[in-house]
């Protein structure tokens, strides 16, 4: 089976005219999705300056027709999960069905963003803990009409979330990440799955590991998508990228989403879809 591809896009040079022109020439070329990241300060960049995740997604929701619009990934640090589920089902209402909730605990490297900002920065047991309610609350408010929950970091009482989300039973919820925790609620709870610019042999183990994780939750390994992200170099041919692509995804990946940067022309867009649809 051909894989699917996206792009992440260069809202960290906060031009929106140009993350405009980006969408559209993706969804010209065929790619399956564009994505934003979740960040209120990019701890890699000198600027610190970035557009924010959803008001970007929202907007191009209305400048877009197919293309499907997701989060790589919400940090979920950030918002109350109801207000997420109500943010999520009022875009995909807007995109008619074409969202991605991509979800993250944040790692290290976000920490000082984090903190500077008022957050808190917990440990990890606690950041996979929140992010498995997060995630089941996200699912009781969009298949519910009624729904209360008693979790260890939240509680809700008889909340009422309308309207649902367009796509049943709730858009597709991906977990981003390479820990073998992450890995874990991947396999109990998600739809699919992104790692980061792992190599080849990394990767192929940690997909073994979801199957295995998968087994033993009496999921399907198979309606999990395995997707591989990461920042494609510049000056590649068809065959340097697919020797490149190739050595950093597992043979169950079945999903690519690039990063090309915010000086890239159309020229790289049209050869990572070339190169994709070849693989």
């Amino acid at each position: 089976m051909t894989p699917k591809f996206g792009c992440i896009l260069p809202h960290d040079s906060a031009d929106f005219d140009h993350l405009l022109e980006v969408a559209r020439t993706c969804e010209d070329l065929g790619y399956d999705s564009i994505w934003a990241f979740d960040h209120l300060a990019p701890y890699w960049t000198s600027s610190k300056s970035n557009l924010e995740c959803w008001t970007t997604l929202s907007s191009l929701a209305g400048h877009t027709k197919e293309i499907k619009l997701g989060s790589l990934v919400i940090n979920v640090n950030l918002r109350h999960p109801s207000l997420l589920a109500k943010m999520a089902s009022t875009l995909d209402v807007i995109s008619r069905g074409r969202i991605i909730l991509g979800l993250g605990t944040g790692d290290r490297l976000s920490k000082e963003e984090l903190t500077s900002f008022g957050y808190t920065f917990r440990s990890l047991d606690e950041r996979i803990s929140q992010l498995k309610e997060t995630i089941q609350i996200l699912n009781g408010l969009w298949t519910t009409n009624d729904f209360s929950y008693d979790g260890v970091h939240f509680k809700l009482s008889h909340a009422q979330l309308e309207p649902k989300p367009l796509q049943k039973p709730h858009p597709p919820i991906w977990i981003g990440g390479k820990h073998y925790r992450i890995i874990d609620a991947v396999a109990e709870m998600a739809d699919g799955w992104n790692y980061w610019n792992l190599t080849r042999k990394v990767s192929t183990d940690k997909i073994q590991y979801l199957l295995e994780r998968c087994i033993q939750n009496n999921r399907s390994f198979d309606a999990i998508i395995k997707s591989w992200s990461g920042t494609i170099p510049s000056k590649l041919t068809v065959e340097t990228l697919t020797t490149y692509l190739k050595e950093r995804s597992g043979p169950a990946t079945e999903y690519f989403v690039a990063y090309f940067g915010p000086g890239a022309r159309r020229e790289t867009y049209e050869l990572f879809a070339e190169t994709v649809s070849k693989l």
